[in-house]
């Protein structure tokens, strides 16, 4: 699914005009007959449509001629001084008085099943305007005095939400539906925006843009989109063509992590698996991790480098210990090891800030996958958490090209960036994955992939996908409760469910 900035939207209504010399109006009317469209397919006969003075009321506008010619009952009530609006505006509210749909006075709001918010869209880059949030907490005051719930119905974006971050103002409405235009905006998708658009619906504006822009550099992933990404095996596939992943990790009471990231590799299709723990670590590894699972011991690094030569990918950090001896050791081998490479956790701690690797991952051939939660990655860059959590698509876009590296910037929703500059912000996942362990399971299925002859980066996209997706069919029997060993026993019934994907 395409998936554009603020910026994108704007350059969108630039070549509307300018390249392709089509009215705006055009595609005002295309986006509010869509808007109509949409809602009247839902169970609602009154609806009270709530417009600003910019494109977004137009919008609004339009779409509520086109509900009054379907027999809808529709009121259409305006913020702000419309002899101030956009002319678009002006055009469609002079239109709607003919028609008798304005109104100036909230009193019919709490009678209408359906209510729209069509006041701001993505106009809004901070707060909102005292005057503004003024009238949406009346809004909000009445809605919440109604003895039924209302459906209501944003268009573009809920006024409130930044399109860009995500961040929402407190004065917005939670939308039931979102009625996007053109794509869908990239902060729809980032909490805390995201609990704010209910079901998404993307509408057209009445022409294609792949003539003339470039494909939006920020996907989100679907299950049709990872089902394209999926590794494909000959009917004469065997271990030695699916890959073997060496997962390099484990430390005196850290025996959990490198066995959840060496089992979920196998339940994600890799050929052979090799586990290998610091020496002191190997007779009680052994003894836990399951018997597909080969195991082996390391306790300098030629003993490393004889278990990673050759090998068709390597993961290095669950569970490895953060004291001096393992800093070095990771530093040294990601420096001089030039084959597929997935980097988590204590290997992550191990780099420190990134600017201390030099060009290390900037010489690589093939980029390594780094794969830090928001902490981790605030020690590898410096910036803070809530800095990378207000603008997690941007930062990890910059991270990744400055790196050439594929970034994996764990959470809510989990994006992937490329050394190129593209993002993919992941569309599976839930709130029951937020338990230890969850990350060192999503580094053993994007090692089996790589291992199986994806790219790092279609391996991360995929990767994380599956990851969520797992986790989402455990969610749909308990809302939490699920363990990270769970979630890999369930990544070969994902993929079932992807193959079978219809396009």
């Amino acid at each position: 699914m395409r998936v554009w900035s603020k910026s994108e939207a704007q350059y969108v209504d630039h070549c509307i005009q300018e390249d392709l010399g089509m009215p705006l109006g055009y595609a005002m009317e295309n986006a509010g007959h869509g808007v109509a469209d949409v809602i009247s397919e839902a169970d609602v006969q009154s609806i009270f449509i709530i417009c600003g003075t910019g494109n977004n009321g137009g919008d609004g506008m339009v779409a509520a001629r086109h509900l009054k010619a379907l027999g809808k009952e529709v009121y259409v009530y305006v913020i702000g001084d419309i002899d101030k609006g956009t002319s678009l505006c002006q055009e469609q509210f002079a239109i709607c008085q003919k028609l008798e749909l304005i109104t100036d006075s909230l009193d019919m709001l709490p009678t209408c099943d359906c209510i729209v918010d069509a006041i701001a869209g993505t106009g809004v880059v901070g707060d909102l305007r005292d005057d503004l949030r003024q009238e949406l907490d009346v809004i909000q005051t009445h809605i919440q005095k109604m003895t039924y719930e209302p459906l209501v119905v944003a268009i573009d974006v809920p006024t409130g939400l930044v399109a860009d971050t995500g961040a929402v103002d407190p004065a917005t409405l939670p939308a039931d539906v979102t009625v996007t235009l053109g794509a869908v905006k990239q902060g729809m998708l980032l909490y805390p925006g995201r609990s704010y658009c209910g079901t998404i619906v993307e509408k057209g504006l009445g022409v294609s843009w792949d003539t003339f822009i470039e494909p939006s550099r920020t996907v989100y992933v679907t299950p049709e989109f990872a089902k394209k990404l999926l590794p494909q095996r000959a009917a004469t596939a065997h271990k030695g063509s699916n890959g073997h992943v060496v997962i390099l990790g484990g430390s005196e009471g850290m025996y959990g992590a490198p066995v959840m990231a060496a089992e979920a590799a196998v339940y994600s299709g890799a050929g052979k698996v090799t586990l290998a723990v610091p020496t002191s670590c190997l007779d009680i590894v052994t003894q836990k991790v399951m018997p597909e699972v080969m195991t082996g011991s390391f306790g300098n690094m030629l003993h490393v480098r004889m278990h990673t030569v050759d090998k068709d990918a390597v993961a290095i950090g669950p569970g490895l210990g953060r004291n001096q001896e393992a800093k070095e050791m990771v530093r040294n081998f990601v420096s001089t090891f030039e084959g597929p490479l997935v980097i988590d956790a204590d290997g992550l701690f191990a780099l420190g800030r990134m600017e201390t690797m030099g060009t290390t991952f900037i010489d690589r051939e093939r980029p390594a996958v780094l794969t830090p939660h928001p902490g981790e990655f605030a020690a590898l860059t410096g910036m803070t958490i809530a800095d990378i959590e207000a603008s997690r698509v941007e930062v990890a876009r910059e991270f990744a090209t400055k790196h050439n590296v594929v970034l994996v910037l764990k959470g809510a929703p989990t994006v992937v960036a490329l050394p190129g500059g593209h993002v993919y912000i992941n569309g599976s996942g839930n709130e029951g994955m937020g338990t230890g362990g969850m990350g060192d399971v999503l580094t053993g299925i994007i090692s089996a992939l790589i291992g199986q002859g994806l790219p790092e980066s279609r391996a991360a996209v995929l990767g994380v996908f599956l990851h969520g997706n797992a986790a989402d069919r455990l969610h749909e029997v308990k809302p939490f409760g699920f363990t990270p060993s769970e979630v890999a026993r369930e990544i070969g019934t994902a993929i079932q469910a992807l193959m079978t994907e219809e396009e």
